[in-house]
């Protein structure tokens, strides 16, 4: 049958099902989630379908003050700000913005069209157009549109620049923030507070005390622990991303030992699929992708190496290796003189590499490896001081130009470094060759496209120079296209004629010296001063080596009589050419055999001009470096092709020995000045390289020394002293056990993120964190260990109503797997999942069985199914991943051919094809209990067994025939156990 007709009979058999049998079945484990998320809600986890308002405003504020921001900074404040109110409009505050000018409202929120700042500056009216000098770039017009229509977003103000009171400077709100806000007080581990079970009367661990504390303090209780087979599920699932076998569940529920589940998890941190797991996590705070983005011109995009930071970072979990030296492998791994099987970490710096390129804009790919590490390791939104200081952060533009020094005075090498010495194998020496082939054809192409530019510059000498006469005393252009009297010129060629001819050392031949000669008569004079010239040249030159060359020059222009350098310029230029003509002529490709040519052409002079210009330094002869740089756009697209060849045996072949995407310092540091408003060409004053200044405590506020800085940054980051590193990467571990964090806005840790539901637990679990070694493993276990972790996820409806959102740790939260665990739990009840650790990305949206972990990500063609099911967009770091239920979701599960077969592969586990009409009862409900156990870990309940056994009897002639095109009675059932809410949440 078809593919399509199965998956519409597969769907309509499902239902079928769950019709015929909604008595018993509605309402129990085998409710299709399916079928809950067509009518958008299960109300035990609505409070899990849509992103939390602060992570959705956050991102918003985000965009608006990393991209709006600034363009009304750079292109509109300065008619329409503080100073000056063209139109009585001003868009510096949002007060004023929301009032509008004289023609009215700018913006229609979520309306593009009907909004006058879009139109104003997409020159829509020609008697509207802003800015009225140019008009903004495409992206920038982009960026307007995308903001006017996801609602215009302005940040809330606290006070008005235009109140009469005095303002506080800056530094000294530095200072009072420091003093003041939370999160930049040191750490102090306070004793716990003295509270028992009231339950049990029995003590409590340290964290227990302080959840419990509060509990008592609202009238709240906890829930009671949970049984052991929620436990052992909830354990595996956070710890590893996988189900437990049925065999491990029920030696768990059956293990006597008191410490079992102590040891149940330290077996799990133990497993090597922990770092998988927990790497997936950390690979969305580092925005990990397997691409560039989009670049122009055909060039490269794919990341070869990409997947050795992923590898690297599924290491660091699995040995538990220390935080801060995960953190300054990160940052600066290049610096730390890595020798042998070490060098393996200079995978590391993976996190500053593997973001977006921004089209190779330097500013904004420097802005990205700022906001990663601050935002990842600090909770800090630091780029969004970028243009100006930051709004509520004690953050100074100066700030964001000291790291903005950091990461300019580094760059990528020109080859990435190998992470271990390749072994010799077939698989290695099988690259070697396909990589050299690949090479081969580019060296191949290049030699005959230098051949033919070669020719081409020659033959068009007298272009290149009188462009470079017609610009004597004028500004030269650096930018748009050069154009000759031929047609376009190459950019790189008259910016080396420039040079060479500006330059006496580089261009000493007396035809030069000559020329030069030449550009210094007066324009207003040349005629009548050319021939005393001449003869003077003439004379100087009458014993030179190449006088024949100089003598047959001063005759063409003798002859020309010139009225003009430009025309002087046109008569040399064209001896050149002629004599290049000439030793074509004498050296046809094909006519004769090589050695047949003549050496030298037969006319003397021909034959001293000929030298000039086939002469090394001359910009008319081309080594591969510089044909490189003289390709135009369509060579340009043609070498970055076949390049991507090359760049494709390394990407593909199994053979290719991995190596680290580091940065390297320069070999001088930048000495960073802030730019105004942003722009890089608007210089301001100089900064040094240092820390930020809010936490100067830390490193006393020293100005960095060795190289660019990022040893000392990485270091300054990973200070016990540092009031925020512990305390972010803690809430981050809390978060992805309890759904939230203790500071619920887990990437911003400044005045506008959210305080600590438990401050004093926050301190408590960072000082010991720290105590501990900075090792997340301990910091798993002292968590995991608490009847807090291990209460049920019951809901009270006391309790619900006191503290819905589940502040006080009443209960555990019920979480929805996300997509890369759900995945891979269809594929370990199907008996298909790839378990291999590590290694290369996957097409996984094309059925690969891998983990989810190995996805491909590519920046410009992310999977829709991935972003269906809430994977993260690689473009930036995000903290905590939206949570949404739309139709796609469920329609995916009811119908995709991946789904489909992982059903097909779980019925066949259980029943072989010719004994699906088995009729013996026992038999089939051994059957029955053995896919339970698959796909559920557990045995059915009496009720389902019944209900499936029902379903699963053979059918009759009738029944067949009606149903011929769907899957048959045992792959229904798998479907819809593939389908339960059971199988997609962790209680």
């Amino acid at each position: 049958m078809s593919t399509d007709r199965s998956k519409v009979a597969c769907a309509q058999s499902a239902r079928s099902w769950l019709r015929s049998n909604s008595a018993t079945v509605f309402g129990h484990t085998l409710l299709l989630s399916v079928s809950v998320l067509l009518v958008a809600g299960n109300t035990a986890v609505a409070a899990e379908q849509t992103a939390p308002a602060s992570e959705k405003s956050a991102e918003q504020e985000a965009f608006f003050e990393n991209k709006v921001r600034p363009l009304l900074v750079q292109h509109c404040v300065d008619c329409h700000g503080p100073d000056d109110q063209q139109g009585q409009l001003r868009l510096d505050r949002k007060t004023h913005f929301a009032r509008g000018g004289d023609s009215g409202r700018l913006v229609v929120p979520g309306n593009v069209d009907a909004s006058l700042l879009v139109r104003a500056i997409g020159y829509q009216d020609n008697g509207l157009q802003m800015p009225p000098d140019n008009k903004l770039s495409d992206d920038a017009i982009a960026t307007i549109r995308k903001w006017v229509d996801d609602g215009a977003y302005w940040p809330e103000e606290t006070a008005s620049e235009d109140d009469d009171v005095e303002e506080m400077s800056f530094a000294d709100q530095i200072v009072m923030q420091r003093d003041t806000h939370w999160s930049f007080q040191p750490i102090v581990s306070v004793e716990p507070p003295t509270i028992t079970d009231p339950a049990s009367g029995e003590s409590l661990s340290p964290i227990d005390q302080f959840v419990f504390a509060r509990l008592d303090e609202a009238g709240l209780e906890a829930n009671p622990t949970a049984d052991r087979e929620t436990l052992i599920r909830r354990a595996y699932f956070n710890l590893l991303g996988l189900p437990p076998t049925f065999e491990e569940v029920q030696a768990f529920v059956n293990d006597a030992d008191p410490l079992a589940f102590e040891k149940l998890v330290d077996r799990s941190l133990d497993n090597p699929h922990y770092g998988e797991r927990w790497a997936r996590h950390w690979l969305d705070i580092a925005r990990y992708g397997d691409t560039k983005g989009y670049l122009a011109g055909s060039q490269e995009t794919r990341y070869p190496f990409a997947f050795t930071y992923r590898d690297y970072v599924i290491d660091a979990f699995n040995n538990d290796k220390p935080f801060t030296e995960f953190i300054i492998e990160q940052i600066a791994a290049d610096r730390l003189d890595l020798q042998g099987d070490d060098r393996k970490a200079l995978a590391a710096m993976g996190y500053l590499t593997v973001g977006r390129k921004f089209m190779n804009r330097r500013p904004d790919v420097i802005d990205d490896q700022i906001d990663v590490v601050t935002r990842g390791f600090l909770g800090l939104s630091v780029s969004c001081a970028r243009c100006h200081d930051h709004k509520y952060d004690p953050i100074p533009t100066a700030d964001y130009y000291s790291l903005y020094g950091v990461f300019d005075s580094c760059e990528e090498p020109g080859e990435l470094p190998l992470l271990g010495e390749p072994q010799p194998s077939p698989e290695y020496d099988e690259f070697l060759k396909a990589k050299a082939a690949k090479q081969k054809e580019v060296d191949d192409w290049l030699e005959e496209r230098r051949v033919a530019t070669e020719d081409e510059l020659r033959s068009r000498i007298a272009d290149y120079l009188v462009f470079y006469a017609e610009q004597i005393g004028k500004e030269r252009k650096r930018g748009g296209s050069f154009q000759g009297k031929r047609g376009p010129l190459r950019r790189a060629a008259v910016f080396r004629w420039q040079r060479f001819l500006d330059q006496a050392n580089e261009s000493s031949a007396p035809v030069w010296t000559l020329f030069r000669e030449l550009t210094k008569l007066p324009e207003d004079d040349f005629a009548n001063q050319l021939s005393n010239k001449l003869d003077e040249f003439a004379t100087a030159n009458s014993v030179a080596e190449s006088a024949p060359g100089v003598a047959k020059l001063i005759e063409a222009l003798r002859e020309a009589k010139p009225a003009t350098i430009a025309d002087a310029a046109q008569a040399i230029g064209d001896q050149f050419e002629g004599v290049h003509a000439k030793w074509k002529e004498a050296h046809p490709k094909e006519s004769q055999p090589a050695d047949t040519h003549p050496d030298t052409l037969t006319d003397e002079k021909d034959e001293a001009l000929r030298l000039v210009i086939w002469q090394s330094e001359t910009p008319t002869s081309l080594d591969r470096d510089q044909m490189i740089q003289h390709l135009d756009q369509t060579e340009r697209n043609q070498y970055n092709q076949k390049m991507n060849g090359v760049n494709g045996v390394e990407v593909t072949h199994s053979g290719a020995p991995s190596r680290g995407m580091v940065l390297v310092d320069k070999d001088k540091p930048t000495e960073p000045v802030i730019f105004r408003r942003g722009v890089p060409g608007n210089r301001g004053d100089r900064v040094p390289r240092r820390f930020l200044q809010v936490l100067e405590q830390v490193d006393g506020g020293k100005p960095f020394i060795d190289g660019s800085g990022r040893l000392e940054l990485a270091k300054a980051i990973a200070n016990p002293d540092n009031p925020l590193t512990a305390r972010v990467i803690v809430n981050r571990i809390w978060q992805h056990h309890f759904g939230e964090g203790l500071v619920r806005t887990s990437s911003d840790f400044g005045t506008r993120g959210e305080a600590p539901t438990h401050p004093q637990l926050l301190d408590y679990l960072a000082a010991e964190f720290m105590a501990d070694g900075w090792s997340i493993k301990r910091l798993q276990r002292r968590i995991m260990l608490t009847k807090t972790w291990q209460q049920t996820s019951t809901l009270r409806d006391k309790a619900m109503t006191q503290d819905p959102e589940n502040r006080l740790l009443w209960h555990m939260p019920r979480k929805r797997l996300e997509f890369e665990p759900l995945r891979d739990r269809l594929l370990v009840a199907a008996g298909r999942l790839d378990d291999r650790i590590g290694g290369r990305s996957v097409m996984i949206h094309q059925d690969a069985t891998r983990r989810g972990l190995y996805a491909y990500i590519d920046r410009e063609d992310l999977p829709g199914l991935l972003a269906s099911f809430d994977v993260p967009s690689p473009d930036a770091s995000r903290a905590q991943r939206t949570k949404t239920t739309v139709p796609q979701q469920a329609l995916y599960l009811m119908n995709s051919g991946f789904v489909i077969e992982q059903a097909k592969a779980l019925a066949d586990r259980v029943i072989a094809d010719e004994q699906r009409d088995q009729s013996d009862a026992e038999v089939l409900r051994d059957r029955i209990r053995q896919m339970y156990h698959f796909a559920l870990n557990r045995n059915p309940k009496d009720w389902e067994l019944q209900a499936a056994f029902e379903f699963v009897q053979p059918q009759t002639d009738n029944q067949q025939t009606q149903s011929e095109q769907a899957l048959d009675r045992w792959e229904q059932l798998s479907q819809v156990l593939l389908l339960c809410n059971e199988f997609a949440f962790v209680d």
